[in-house]
């Protein structure tokens, strides 16, 4: 009968545990794109004011960051760019709006003027804003709920058994 009740409590456990696994995709989804913000926030004070080749400044700026981005210098900009985007780890649980922004952010760099593309960087980040929000909405939306349904989904399973 004790074996039985351990059984029954580490299902629980392992239930809950993957519904906080689900919540904590949400927090590293928002603190990437937080991150995202920040590099692009760099990105356009190293336009501005250090001038240089893309490839230089986007690496200086995904160093200063810790922005995980690498871009090729072999290749055209925006190849090396989506790329990059594509390379980036699932871990961080990006949606496709997500990696569409990524990718659009890489679309014009290194092709217009400097006034073009800090204006194409005004707006990435604006749009970046609302996503930021949408993460933080989710957050506050969904995070529990993972916690909370895992916990009874693993309770009423070892309801069952019992």
């Amino acid at each position: 009968m004790p074996l039985k009740i351990i059984g029954c409590l580490l299902i629980v456990a392992a239930a809950f545990s993957a519904g906080a696994l689900l919540s904590k995709r949400l927090y590293r989804r928002r603190d990437f794109l937080g991150s995202f913000k920040t590099f692009l926030q760099a990105l356009k004070t190293e336009i501005r004011y250090n001038g240089g080749d893309i490839f230089s400044l986007v690496a200086a700026c995904a160093r200063q960051t810790s922005f995980p981005i690498d871009v090729d210098g072999d290749k055209p900009f925006e190849v090396s760019w989506q790329e990059a985007v594509g390379g980036i780890p699932r871990y961080y649980s990006l949606c496709a709006k997500d990696l569409e922004l990524l990718t659009e952010c890489g679309s014009q760099l290194g092709k217009t003027d400097l006034e073009g593309q800090l204006s194409h960087l005004s707006l990435i980040e604006a749009r970046l804003d609302s996503l930021i929000a949408e993460a933080g909405e989710s957050i506050a939306k969904k995070s529990r709920l993972y916690k909370t349904m895992g916990f009874f989904v693993g309770a009423s399973a070892a309801i069952l058994l019992l």
